[in-house]
């Protein structure tokens, strides 16, 4: 009976016995140090400079000069030049087209043979009017009163009419020959043929539209700037585009020009030479006029490629000199001018900074970044403030003046 009761008690004391010996001779677990993770970043240590600011743009290539020619005569089409073809280059004074002049040159020796005969009709009159001239000379004063009609009997009115039919028979020769001249249809300068609407053999009457041809001697390309950039160039005033010269014109401010053809990319340079002198209502832009001499290098080799007419291009305006400023890209600025930075700790921190303007790629600021700040170049999805970060430096931004 006493060992029933007391065999409960023994194992119960043995079971607890055994589990103080396991809890006490446990091996103890490894004791873990938590690392704060880090985010890599590339950032750049922003330096202040002077840089000169640029306002980029986008333009199409015009000629300065654009012609329609019609032919001014009737007739048709005997010769035309080598060069009267779509895209053929042609000099000052170089026959385009010769038209059929056979009546021109009639109505020329016509016309001069009229003013032949009105010169012999006023030197017949010039001597009979000398003639009477001694007559009345010979006169007594009462029989010089006996005359009412003095200048008839002068032959003044038959003079003056013979005059009259001279200037008018030169006058006819003269238009006869302006005539016989615009048979000859030639090139108003150097330039090159954009259309053409005749040719040999085909019949043209006055007013007929003979072909499109636009001057090499400029191009330009015709450029909107922002109304918020306008204060950043220094553009040329009214008063000295209108009293601009060639001078004046290669001082504007200096444009680069840029074009990617096929896959390599091409740059040309040239000179704001006026602004239209409105803005735009509706877009709130400022047309600009930029001009590049020679652009198909017929007078020097100034280009490394022709710059053609209907070209495609994007230029960069020099603007003025801004002071003490930084530049970073542009995709570093966040909505609400933020900007992410490592701090001397290496920890993000979000600055507000002041925006002066920004360019193309490019940013201006005036200040906002504290000391030791490395703008974070890196875009980062749901960044944090005071998180650590390992920064990766890049070289910044560096626009040197000349």
């Amino acid at each position: 009976m006493l060992f029933k009761i007391l065999l409960p008690i023994v194992i119960l004391i043995g079971s607890i016995g055994a589990t103080i010996a396991l809890v006490a001779n446990r091996e103890q677990p490894a004791q873990e140090v938590l690392i704060e993770a880090s985010l890599l970043v590339e950032v750049i240590q922003p330096q202040r400079q002077d840089a000169y600011i640029t306002v980029s743009s986008q333009g199409t290539v015009e000629p300065r000069t654009r012609t329609n020619i019609v032919s001014e005569v009737t007739g048709r089409v005997i010769e035309v030049s080598p060069a009267f073809l779509v895209g053929g280059f042609f000099r000052t004074g170089d026959i385009l087209v010769k038209l059929d002049d056979q009546n021109y040159r009639a109505a020329v020796s016509r016309d001069a043979a009229s003013v032949a005969t009105a010169y012999s009709l006023l030197e017949q009159e010039r001597g009979q009017a000398d003639v009477a001239q001694r007559e009345w000379d010979r006169m007594s004063e009462q029989q010089q009163n006996q005359i009412r009609a003095r200048n008839l009997y002068l032959r003044q009115p038959q003079l003056e009419e013979a005059e009259a039919r001279l200037v008018s028979a030169e006058a006819d020769l003269e238009k006869s020959q302006a005539d016989l001249a615009k048979t000859i249809i030639v090139a108003p300068y150097d330039g090159l043929v954009s259309a053409k609407s005749t040719d040999i053999g085909q019949f043209v009457s006055t007013g007929s539209a003979i072909a499109e041809v636009f001057a090499v001697d400029y191009a330009e390309v015709r450029l909107p700037i922002p109304e918020n950039k306008i204060q950043y160039l220094n553009l040329p005033s009214s008063i000295q585009e209108f009293s601009a010269s060639d001078e004046y014109y290669n001082s504007g401010p200096e444009v680069e020009l840029i074009s990617d053809i096929g896959d390599r990319r091409f740059h040309w340079t040239g000179h704001l030479t006026r602004t239209e002198g409105v803005l735009d209502t509706r877009t709130r832009v400022l047309f600009s006029v930029v001009q590049v001499s020679d652009p198909y290098n017929l007078y020097s080799t100034e280009h490394e490629e022709p710059l053609r007419i209907g070209t495609y291009i994007n230029a960069e305006i020099q603007g003025r000199l801004l002071e003490d400023v930084i530049i970073l890209p542009r995709h570093t600025l966040q909505a609400n001018d933020l900007v992410w930075v490592a701090d001397q700790e290496n920890r993000l921190r979000s600055r507000i900074v002041d925006v002066i303007t920004s360019n193309g790629d490019e940013v201006y600021i005036r200040g906002g970044l504290e000391p030791g700040d490395k703008v974070v170049l890196t875009r980062m999805e749901n960044p944090l403030n005071s998180t650590l970060v390992q920064t990766q430096i890049q070289p910044p931004l560096i626009n040197p003046v000349n």
